[in-house]
């Protein structure tokens, strides 16, 4: 007969086999899977599993093909279907990708019936009014508030920009369609105007006095004696013309 000590240790054992074995089958990133004892790794976005690892060879992935995706790490044997947008009313906002779907949207005056967009209803609300989906294929309009307007394409009530919160003037107080449009004061638009003059002119300046300063050193590095001779010239021209001059008007000029 068996004793409960001989028992509980072969238990024990037994557990520790179990964690162990799980603990091997495990794999710290996410991005890999556990197959046959091995952490292979998931396929990429835009690619599906041909073959999982083994010991010895890798993870076989392959690209999606045409009009499908895949837009996350997997460990699946084929890529998703693309949606379709071919339809009454719909047109394509976004061509699908090998990682992303593609996104369907309703023509003028048409709206989605769900997220997908996959069925297109005719937009009967009055203008500035928002159309709301009941979940029964039809839609009930509300009005958006005196301070917001309608957002055509998002369908959606959204608050007008507030200018003098933002200390600019009105030029266009917005109306049910359309956002407000702000503009700067007349004082504001002469400080900016005179500020880009300003800087501009000191612009030119600096572009004259640059290019003279480049004229006059390439002059000097030319023939660095040029100044040293012209004044030499001069000083022996005076001497020349004082010879010549009257002894009378040199002593008139020097009392």
């Amino acid at each position: 007969m068996v004793s409960l000590h001989s028992s509980l240790a072969g238990l024990y054992a037994l557990c520790i086999c179990i964690v162990n074995y799980a603990a091997d089958l495990s794999c710290s990133d996410p991005r890999t899977i556990a197959v046959n004892g091995n952490c292979c790794k998931m396929c990429p976005p835009g690619h599906y599993l041909e073959d999982f690892c083994t010991k010895t060879t890798k993870t076989v992935c392959r690209p999606c093909p045409d009009k499908s995706f895949s837009s996350q790490y997997s460990a699946f044997n084929k890529c998703r279907p693309c949606q379709s947008c071919q339809g009454a009313h719909r047109d394509y906002e976004k061509k699908c990708s090998p990682t992303t779907n593609a996104k369907c949207s309703c023509r003028p005056g048409f709206l989605c019936f769900d997220d997908a967009c996959s069925k297109c209803l005719e937009n009967t609300c009055d203008v500035g009014e928002k159309a709301v989906s009941t979940g029964q294929m039809w839609f009930k309009c509300q009005p958006c508030h005196d301070h917001e307007y309608l957002d055509v394409k998002m369908n959606n009530c959204t608050p007008r920009t507030q200018c003098n919160m933002l200390g600019l003037v009105v030029n266009f107080p917005g109306n049910k369609t359309h956002d407000a449009v702000c503009g700067v004061h007349d004082r504001d638009a002469l400080f900016v105007s005179l500020g880009v003059g300003c800087a501009v002119l000191a612009l030119v300046l600096l572009v004259i006095l640059s290019h003279t300063c480049i004229n006059v050193a390439k002059k000097c590095k030319a023939d660095p004696h040029l100044s040293i001779m012209e004044e030499t010239g001069h000083q022996q021209h005076m001497s020349q013309t004082d010879s010549k001059r009257n002894p009378y008007e040199i002593v008139t000029t020097l009392s």
